[in-house]
């Protein structure tokens, strides 16, 4: 399953995306950025041994945000 998780760099968004990875679920976090690092994806990778997609944006930017979805 294809699977958004808003925040993916966060606390929780990070857990859960290692959740998802580690079942199968193909992962693409989006997350500005503003609270957390993109340290976090790294961290991610090496922990599972999958790579997510990342796409670094505002859920506000409605266009940004339209695209995004539209390609993943």
């Amino acid at each position: 399953m294809r699977v958004l998780v808003t925040g993916g760099t966060g606390y929780i968004g990070s857990h859960t995306a290692v959740l998802l990875l580690e079942a199968g679920h193909e992962v693409t976090i989006l997350n500005n950025l503003c609270n957390s690092s993109a340290a976090i994806l790294d961290r991610i990778t090496r922990i599972t041994g999958r790579q997510a997609a990342f796409l670094q944006l505002d859920l506000c930017d409605r266009a940004a945000l339209a695209q995004a979805l539209a390609v993943h």
